[in-house]
């Protein structure tokens, strides 16, 4: 089925006249997707793929998390439909971000975080990683998800699956999350001349590593911990910690 989640095919699959499962403030995630959905599409697409994803029940995690999702009532196939620019960089994201970065010295492989004395921002520092870490973890540490992903190339193949992006909602199909194939996102004329395909799988895990952290933990105590963090954040006028992870 495809993704996001058409109100025609929850028609299809339970009938013209069906109601989400849960009515009232929800208080979890589970709540929150049920006041969507009837119960079979959830258990069937939400449930255990977001068990995967986060590694604990459902109803452990926050009902914010659920606005990333919604049933379209007009089918819309688009992941952000209000969103005015949508779609993948011609040239890809690398080439992307250099031409963003044109003309701004760029030095790679530098840990800012131990060598704090040798930067002196001018105006405003911008820090992109995890704001505990930014502040020595003195508060404690917040929680953080990651991805393993595991690349595979097969030369003979000229596609592997039929879409870019394949998700693996179940338990039962294994522990990771989805699979994608770069090869869909190219432009045609690209992908023509390239011969094989490469097929990445991700595996949700929790990192020890800050390097390795990807997505903060949506549970009560994180969003708690992470506020007392932002706060001190914002108390300072030169700078702005920003991205997912701050």
């Amino acid at each position: 089925m495809p993704w996001p989640l058409g109100e025609s095919y929850v028609r299809k699959k339970v009938g013209d006249s069906w109601s989400p499962e849960f009515s009232g403030s929800p208080s979890n995630f589970e709540e929150a997707a049920l006041s969507m959905m009837p119960r079979v599409i959830y258990d069937t697409f939400v449930k255990e793929y977001n068990e995967k994803q986060w590694g604990v029940s459902c109803k452990t995690l926050d009902a914010r998390l659920c606005s990333r999702f919604d049933v379209r009532p007009d089918d819309d196939p688009r992941l952000k439909p209000n969103a005015k620019h949508q779609g993948i960089p011609v040239d890809g994201y690398a080439e992307w971000t250099r031409r963003m970065l044109d003309g701004i010295p760029v030095v790679l492989n530098y840990d800012y975080l131990k060598r704090r004395d040798e930067i002196r921002a001018s105006k405003c520092l911008v820090f992109t990683g995890p704001i505990d870490e930014f502040f020595g973890f003195d508060l404690g540490r917040l929680q953080y998800r990651g991805q393993r992903r595991d690349h595979r190339y097969d030369p003979d193949a000229n596609y592997i699956q039929r879409r870019g992006q394949v998700n693996n909602p179940t338990h039962a199909g294994g522990p990771h999350i989805r699979t994608l194939e770069w090869k869909h996102m190219m432009q045609p004329d690209v992908a023509n001349r390239i011969r094989g395909s490469v097929v990445t799988t991700e595996i949700p895990f929790s990192p020890t590593n800050p390097s390795e952290y990807e997505y903060p933990f949506p549970d009560d105590a994180n969003a708690a911990l992470y506020e007392q963090y932002r706060r001190r954040a914002d108390a300072s006028p030169d700078l702005l910690i920003a991205g997912r992870l701050g």
